[in-house]
C-alpha cells in the first residue's frame, strides 16, 4: 500500500524553477561586477540636531532592490580619505543587493563631536565605560535615522532592508536591531571586540539589546581578534529563544588581532557565502 501511494505521488511530479528576475523586487540574481557602478552617489540625511551624510550603492536597474546599511567602525574620522568603503558595498551589489553606507555624528563627513571628545574619562574607568555606552546610544540614533532615509528612495523596497556592520558598527548594528523591528535582518561583526573585556558597561548593554532583539541575526568574528568573547556570550543570551540567530567564529585572518578584527571590510572572500546564504533566507 504505502510503495503504491508513492508511486501514485511521483505520477504527476512536478520540479517549479522561479527565475530571479532584475526590477521585480528580488533578488537581482549575480551581477557582473565590470556593470556596477564604483563611485556611489552621496546622500544628505537628518539626525536629531546634525544633517549627516550617506553614499548609496545600487545596481543596475529599475528597482526596487533589497538593501543593507552598512555601518563603519570607530576609524572613519573627519576628511578620512577611506569615505566610502566600496568593498563590501560593491559585493552586496552583485548580488542584486543596494548598500547604503551613512557617516554617524562626528565622523568622515557628517558634523558632530567625536565620539572621543565625549568619552573624556580616564579609559575604561567605570565613569568611561559608561560614557562609551551613552555615546553609542547616540551614534544608534544616526542608524535609525538612515534606516528611515533609505526606506523613502524610489529604487529601495522599504521593506526589504537589513543593517549590519563591524567594531562600533557592529554594536551600532546590534543596538539598532534591538530598537528597530522593521530590520528584515542583521549581519554583526565584531562588535566591541576591543573593549569587552575591559568594559563590563558595554558588554552588558549589548547583551541586555540582544535579548530585545526581535529580527534574523547572524554573529562573525575571526579567531584571532582582541576577544571572541562578543559572539560567544550574546549567543548563549539568545540560546533558547525564538529569534532565529547564526554564530561563527572564522579562522585566524591574518596574524595581528588588528588583521582579524577587520575581517568584514578585508575579508568579504572567507565570510561571504555565508552571509550571501543567510541573507537570501531572511532579507
Amino acid at each position: 500500500a504505502v510503495r503504491a501511494e508513492m508511486r501514485a505521488a511521483i505520477d504527476r511530479f512536478e520540479r517549479l524553477v522561479e527565475e530571479r528576475a532584475a526590477g521585480a523586487g528580488g533578488w537581482a540574481g549575480d551581477i557582473d561586477v565590470a556593470a556596477l557602478t564604483y563611485v556611489p552617489v552621496e546622500h544628505e540625511f537628518v539626525s536629531g540636531p546634525h544633517r549627516l551624510k550617506g553614499f548609496l550603492f545600487i545596481p543596475p536597474g529599475d528597482g526596487l532592490f533589497p538593501c543593507m546599511i552598512y555601518n563603519h567602525g570607530s576609524g572613519v574620522c573627519e576628511g578620512h580619505e577611506d569615505n566610502a568603503a566600496p568593498g563590501v558595498p560593491i559585493l552586496l551589489n552583485s548580488w542584486g543587493i543596494a548598500c547604503f553606507f551613512p557617516h554617524r555624528r562626528g565622523y568622515g563627513f557628517s558634523p558632530g563631536p567625536s565620539w572621543r571628545s565625549e568619552c573624556t574619562a580616564a579609559e575604561f574607568s567605570p565613569e568611561y565605560n559608561a560614557q562609551l555606552v551613552t555615546r553609542l546610544a547616540g551614534e544608534c540614533d544616526d542608524v535609525l535615522a538612515a534606516f528611515a532615509h533609505v526606506r523613502t528612495l524610489p529604487k529601495i523596497d522599504p521593506v526589504r532592508i537589513g543593517v549590519m556592520g563591524s567594531s562600533f558598527g557592529g554594536v551600532n548594528t546590534l543596538l539598532a536591531a534591538s530598537r528597530e523591528s522593521r530590520f528584515r535582518c542583521a549581519i554583526e561583526f565584531a562588535g566591541a571586540a576591543m573593549n569587552w573585556d575591559r568594559n563590563p558597561a558595554i558588554a552588558a548593554h549589548m547583551i541586555e539589546s540582544a535579548k530585545k532583539v526581535k529580527v534574523p541575526i547572524f554573529f562573525a568574528q575571526a579567531a584571532n581578534d582582541f576577544s571572541i568573547r562578543p559572539t560567544h556570550e550574546i549567543a548563549a543570551a539568545l540560546a533558547g529563544t525564538n529569534v532565529p540567530f547564526e554564530a561563527k567564529i572564522y579562522p585566524p585572518f591574518g596574524r595581528t588581532p588588528y588583521e582579524g578584527h577587520f575581517l568584514a571590510g578585508r575579508g568579504p572572500l572567507v565570510w561571504g557565502p555565508d552571509v550571501r546564504r543567510f541573507l537570501e533566507q531572511h532579507l
